[in-house]
């Protein structure tokens, strides 16, 4: 039946209707790289930028013809646009296009298993005062096709064989008849859609790897039963032999390892992965007494490290501020000064919630704007998360493994690249985890009355208070739910119990949130500017344009983030390193394996870690670390339990489990305060020149030397980084502006390292013959490159550059 029912649907196809569009329409194509909305006097029309795409959906690899309206206005004695047409297969022509507005038809080839694209791309063109960069204008488009009926496709025929896989699943699985059926029915609508709407479903369904699909799977499910047997043989004859287990143990680890020096990922990976099944007769289902574990005094200890390791040196690693922690630290500046600046929803220059500037203004205001100062905040809040994930996971998975978990954490390389710069992703995950563990202790049927009222009661005003620091933290309330949902389960006479302090709760975290909700009421568009800019429902990828292509790529991303690629940008991590040591790595696979093989209350924290996958999954450039800061937290506590049930009740468990925990401390220090510290790609993110110029401006008053004046170009001396350091600086005191000219005898100017020769011969002929270049200058790091040149004139002036 369901073989007649695809036949019958693709034999009833319509063809892709034409699409006719003009700028202002509706039914607007997907267009990416195009400027907004603009009109004259002969209509709208867009400007594109210098490289943009046309997407087109809905041909099955039958040829489309496009007819697009294009302008190319240049200014007198300039050129021709000259503009070069590609598809998804490479070039297809150079053309010239005209200073008016004209219309030009290309036949385009379209593809059946990638996206079918028209990109076009010419020199950039600036038509001063404005500042864009523009390419050619765009008024309409018309989208036609050649054939009367397309092709028959391969992706068509992929997604029609779907619903005889899903009916060979359910039999090869055991579904229940009813089950089985009715999925196998729904997974015909894909065919439905292809067939009957070319276009909308074309556009929402990911493209299917052919031929890899549907032989894969047949052969999967074909070789299901003698899969099975094997790995069950194989099980039984490995588990009664000690030298396999360890064999495989050590092999997993080494891969890993291999991973973090370049080997390659499809070789790596299978032996990893092998090894944890090899090991997995040392593993225990059961964890034994936690009585002999002095867990206070570890978790002590683990606070320390994680205190001391984000407090040291806060102002030299990073080495130098960003301009993001330098807008930060000038609102809460503002917030301390300005008694009417009192906002909940900061747009510009910073586009967050204003939790985390409230928190900042105190410490910017008492010990001044430094960097260490604007980014305490955010290292305290990291080094109280191992605290506050102990707190949450204790109940959950152990004590044992709950302080494993922490430790592992307390140090990770990645936790400590997000606590250590100004930012406010590490406030949400420590609100979050401090709300869960509330929350699970006061839905305890054994705690007291009044304890449980305060518990769950405090967690919703966590919670609420979590939304208002990073745009991960509109997760909060969605993750207390599913903690409450797990705790409860499907005990009526729980949910009984409990349902009048729950809908308490929720009532605070409503009053908790009043401001911000109004604030949304007041400017949506504002609340959801940088979460939808970074969507990968508005993503500006000249290549790739479907929605699920584009998760499809960020699952495999974030997939392969934890042990072979992670986050490419050094103000996150170590640039492309995998965001886990292989410690973590490899017990993050054993919890996992554990939790399907037999799962318990660790299904709450396992869904969490996939909820915080969520922000990163539905945003581009993948993966990004601190869209997925709050996936660390739950795979430590996976990777705990991992370690904690290894060996469990053995002799050499402790000796094994502290040599774990030193060889994943001393990983992580060597990355963060090592690789980190040394590499191109990490400093050179952060606004050295700015820092070290901010550094120089401070002299004159820390050396106590009124009559010297430091002067410097006007994007410098009104960049934020500069205006945020030098803020303390009484207004005489402040950096100046170079206009070319100076009339104080005591003198210093500083340009950037990469100033060209004019701008130098222009400094030292306004400075006169006195004039000399200071050598040498500030660096950051210290052993690094010169990032300023500076001039002087005046003996003071001079001196106090001398000075270290």
């Amino acid at each position: 039946m369901l073989v007649l029912l695809t036949v019958s649907v693709l034999l009833t196809s319509v063809d892709r209707p034409a699409q006719y569009w003009k700028v202002g329409e509706d039914n607007e194509p997907p267009l990416v790289r195009f400027h907004d909305n603009e009109q004259n006097e002969d209509g709208l029309f867009r400007w594109s930028y210098p490289q943009a795409t046309l997407f087109l959906y809905g041909y099955r690899g039958s040829p489309a013809l496009v007819e697009l309206r294009l302008n190319a206005p240049r200014q007198d004695g300039m050129h021709p646009a000259q503009v070069v047409f590609s598809c998804q297969d490479g070039q297809l022509a150079t053309t010239t296009v005209a200073g008016y507005w004209r219309r030009y038809q290309i036949l385009l080839p379209t593809s059946t298993t990638t996206e079918t694209f028209l990109s076009w791309q010419t020199d950039s063109y600036v038509a001063l005062p404005d500042v864009r960069e523009l390419g050619v204008a765009l008024s309409g488009v018309k989208l036609l096709t050649t054939v009367t009926r397309p092709l028959l496709s391969d992706q068509l025929i992929g997604w029609a064989v779907l619903p005889l896989l899903v009916w060979w699943a359910g039999i090869v699985w055991g579904w229940s008849g009813r089950w089985r059926d009715g999925l196998a029915i729904l997974a015909l609508l894909p065919t439905v859609g292809l067939a009957w709407f070319p276009v909308e479903t074309d556009y929402w369904l990911p493209t299917l790897p052919w031929p890899a699909w549907p032989l894969v799977p047949i052969g999967f499910l074909a070789g299901w039963p003698l899969i099975t047997t094997t790995i069950a043989r194989v099980s039984h004859r490995v588990a009664l032999q000690l030298q396999w287990p360890w064999f495989g143990l050590i092999s997993a680890f080494a891969g890993l390892i291999a991973l973090r020096f370049g080997a390659p990922a499809w070789l790596m990976l299978p032996i990893s992965l092998g090894g944890v099944w090899l090991a997995w007769s040392l593993l225990h289902h059961c964890e034994e007494s936690t009585s002999s574990w002095p867990i206070g005094w570890i978790l002590t200890g683990v606070t320390g490290v994680a205190f001391i390791t984000r407090l040291i040196a806060l102002d030299q690693m990073p080495p130098a501020l960003w301009r993001d922690e330098a807008r930060h630290g000038l609102l809460a500046l503002q917030i301390w000064t300005d008694p009417t600046f009192r906002p909940v929803y900061v747009v510009k220059n910073a586009d967050l919630p204003a939790l985390f500037f409230y928190l900042v203004a105190p410490f910017v205001g008492i010990l001044g704007p430094h960097a260490w100062s604007v980014r305490l905040v955010s290292a305290l809040a990291g080094a109280l998360t191992p605290l506050a994930l102990y707190w949450f996971a204790a109940p959950i998975v152990g004590r044992r493994a709950a302080v494993l978990g922490s430790a592992l954490l307390a140090w990770a390389s990645w936790s400590l690249s997000m606590s250590r710069w100004a930012f406010p992703a590490t406030l949400d995950h420590l609100l979050v985890l401090t709300a869960g563990g509330l929350l699970w202790r006061g839905l305890d049927p054994g705690q007291s009355h009044r304890r449980s009222w305060l518990y769950i009661g405090s967690a919703a005003l966590l919670g609420g208070l979590a939304v208002y620091t990073y745009h991960t933290g509109r997760l909060a309330p969605l993750a207390l739910l599913v903690v409450a949902l797990f705790r409860l389960g499907r005990d009526r006479r729980l949910w009984q119990l409990f349902w009048a302090r729950l809908v308490v709760a929720a009532l605070v975290g409503t009053v908790v949130l009043t401001p911000l909700t109004l604030y949304i009421l007041q400017d949506s568009a504002g609340f959801n500017r940088r979460v939808g800019y970074v969507s990968i429902f508005q993503a500006n990828n000249l290549f790739i344009h479907r929605p699920l292509n584009l998760l499809a790529e960020n699952v495999v991303r974030y997939t392969l983030m934890w042990h072979v690629q992670g986050d490419a940008n050094g103000r996150h991590h170590l640039p492309l390193a995998p965001m886990v040591d292989p410690v973590v790595g490899l017990f993050l696979l054993v919890g996992l394996g554990l939790y399907f093989r037999t799962p318990h209350q660790t299904h709450v924290v396992v869904l969490l870690w996939l909820l915080y996958h969520v922000p990163g999954l539905l945003s581009f450039n993948a993966p990004h670390a601190m869209r997925a800061l709050g996936t660390l937290a739950p795979a430590c506590v996976l990777a705990g339990w991992g370690l904690s049930r290894l060996g469990s009740g053995r002799e050499w468990q402790r000796w094994f489990i502290s040599a774990m925990l030193l060889i994943s401390v001393v990983f992580n220090l060597w990355v963060y305060f090592g690789q980190m510290r040394s590499h191109p790609r990490v400093y050179s993110e952060f606004d050295r020149v700015e820092t070290v110029m901010a550094r120089i401006a401070h002299l004159p008053v820390k050396r106590n030397e009124p009559a010297v004046t430091v002067y410097l170009p006007r994007e410098w001396a009104l960049s934020d980084s500069v205006r945020f350091l030098t803020s303390d600086l009484p207004p005489a005191r402040q950096p100046q502006i170079w206009r070319g000219t100076s009339v104080e005898d005591n003198v210093l100017v500083v340009l950037p390292a990469f100033a060209n020769v004019e701008d130098v011969a222009a400094v030292l002929q306004a400075l006169g013959p006195t004039a000399v270049e200071v050598l040498p200058t500030p660096t950051i790091p210290a052993d690094g490159e010169p990032l300023v040149r500076v001039f002087g004139r005046g003996v003071a002036a001079l001196e106090l550059m001398k000075e270290p």
